[in-house]
């Protein structure tokens, strides 16, 4: 525990998050605003219209930056009764949130934090009772209520740097983020799963991959907002991914070639049975827009959640509804249905960057996809004015991968059915089907299957395995926190486990994925000859 004068601290974070000395004191502190301790200081790296320069140089993944949570005692007190009410509300609290990498600073005053993700969500401190109200195993659940009661562990984390602004008002750190995510690396005693999968899909032009870097994340509790004492913890190391909304939206927009035109369309986030068919858009929690609580009962999730222009719904809804319905009439009987089924795909989605990333999941051996498990996607509808008129998909959520997946091996399913591999019936996932039913693009998607795993690619054995070491070398000295416990699938330890279903997908000794993955695709096509 450590008593520092405000100004002291705010000095401190401008040289640097990890040169605040232990066990000083400090006298005679006052406290003018409840939760705000630092003010904002928002660093300009490359200009106001060089946001992806910022995020590239934020995001990049080859050094390590460090995330600091300031937060009164009241406040984590507060967002632990969310979660024991609740477990998956989306309730903000009041925190200060300091960023540094590279020798610069972020500092967001008064920002808004809570507790995100599925399975990766867990109470961040003392026993967890309330985590039986979803479908965590029993040995799960005693595991973590058995925790002591002061106790802290892994939990994964959002940041909105605009929750408790006035309407109106905005605060984009760096001028280009509004909101940042922070997750644990559950499953993943490697410490690289996920980051290897987001970072190998934007080596793959997916240019609609959120990116992603690692951090150290780091605890500041202010205990007596009187006498300025707080209590310092190291929380570990961090994925840090870019949250996918209007920001992100607008950076990507013209960037690169085919790229929508502008952030003004409706964005859905996707989940659960979202299979994009007729079928998936009636009954109960299906289309709507997501309003989580602290009250189970009266909290509203919807397998297609609408994510901007909230206002103009139903427009939104029939513009979702009718592309559903339009892709699933698609016909292939005669040569005439399937050039106007072509026609159709053409007009209104970009197919090379739909086939990329689907490519690259079959090769993660990620089937919590669309494809798989009709789950974890965004779609945007660049439909406003002046837009392309498509629909695009954007990835996220890599944790089901490389040796983690929902069911299954997911090392020799088929990767030119998937879908099918996975479980799904004929009609359920009409968007590849419908895509892959054209010859020219199913010759496309088996050449960037062959492309994608080539010896000599990103993803063959050599690069991967280079970029692999040197990500592990650098966190290593950072994993292991005495200040936490390790708990629910997070190790204290970096070390090459072949995922918890299945020892194929050893990363770095043999049998290793690279190979077997370009075995299983060469026997694929062979056989679709």
């Amino acid at each position: 525990m450590k008593k520092l004068t405000l100004l002291f601290i705010t000095s401190l974070f401008l040289i640097s998050c990890n040169s605040v000395p232990k066990n000083k004191g400090a006298q005679n502190v006052e406290i003018t605003y409840p939760y705000s301790h630092l003010k904002t200081i928002n660093t300009q790296l490359f200009g106001e219209n060089k946001a992806t320069e910022t995020l590239d140089f934020i995001f990049d993944v080859n050094k390590l930056g460090t995330t600091t949570i300031i937060i009164p005692r009241s406040e984590w007190n507060q967002l632990l009764k969310n979660y024991d009410d609740y477990y998956k509300n989306e309730i903000f609290v009041h925190c200060d949130f300091t960023f540094e990498k590279g020798g610069y600073h972020w500092i967001m005053a008064d920002s808004g934090f809570r507790l995100r993700g599925n399975t990766t969500r867990i109470r961040p401190m003392g026993p967890d009772y309330s985590h039986n109200q979803g479908n965590l195993k029993w040995s799960d659940w005693q595991k973590l209520q058995g925790a002591g009661k002061n106790k802290y562990r892994q939990s994964s984390f959002k940041i909105d740097f605009e929750e408790f602004l006035p309407e109106g008002e905005s605060a984009k750190m760096a001028g280009c983020m509004k909101s940042v995510n922070l997750k644990r690396f559950q499953g993943d005693a490697a410490y690289v799963r996920e980051i290897y999968c987001l970072d190998l899909m934007r080596r793959y032009k997916v240019w609609t991959a959120p990116r992603v870097a690692y951090t150290r994340v780091m605890l500041n509790i202010f205990e007596d907002l009187t006498d300025g004492s707080y209590t310092e913890l190291d929380y570990g190391v961090y994925e840090m991914f870019e949250n996918v909304d209007k920001m992100s939206l607008a950076e990507r927009a013209k960037k690169v070639e085919n790229a929508w035109s502008n952030n003004k369309g409706n964005l859905w986030k996707c989940s659960e049975k979202s299979y994009l068919n007729p079928w998936s858009l009636t009954g109960e929690n299906r289309i709507g827009i997501e309003d989580v609580t602290t009250d189970m009962k009266t909290s509203k999730t919807f397998s297609y959640d609408l994510k901007t222009n909230k206002g103009q719904f139903e427009e939104a809804k029939a513009e979702l509804e009718k592309f559903v319905y339009d892709l699933d009439g698609l016909m292939y009987d005669t040569p005439e249905q399937i050039a106007e089924s072509k026609a159709w795909i053409d007009a209104h989605l970009d197919v090379e960057l739909l086939l990329r990333t689907m490519a690259c999941n079959v090769i993660f051996g990620m089937d919590d996809d669309y494809w798989a498990n009709a789950n974890n996607y965004y779609l945007y509808f660049d439909t406003a004015k002046k837009g392309t008129g498509k629909v695009y998909m954007i990835p996220f959520d890599y944790d089901h991968v490389f040796g983690n997946p929902v069911g299954g091996d997911a090392v020799n399913k088929d990767p030119l059915n998937w879908g099918k591999a996975s479980g799904a019936k004929p009609g359920e996932r009409p968007l590849m089907e419908k895509v892959l039913a054209i010859p020219e693009y199913k010759e496309l998607y088996k050449q960037l299957l062959m492309d994608f795993t080539a010896p000599e690619s990103d993803f063959g054995k050599e690069k991967s395995q280079a970029r692999i070491i040197a990500w592990q070398e650098m966190v290593k000295p950072y994993i292991f926190s005495r200040d936490i416990t390790y708990d629910h699938d997070t190790t204290r330890e970096i070390y090459d486990n072949g995922g918890y279903t299945s020892n194929k997908y050893f990363l770095l000794r043999n049998p290793t994925v690279w190979e077997g993955k370009r075995k299983a695709v060469e026997k694929a096509i062979k056989k679709d000859f």
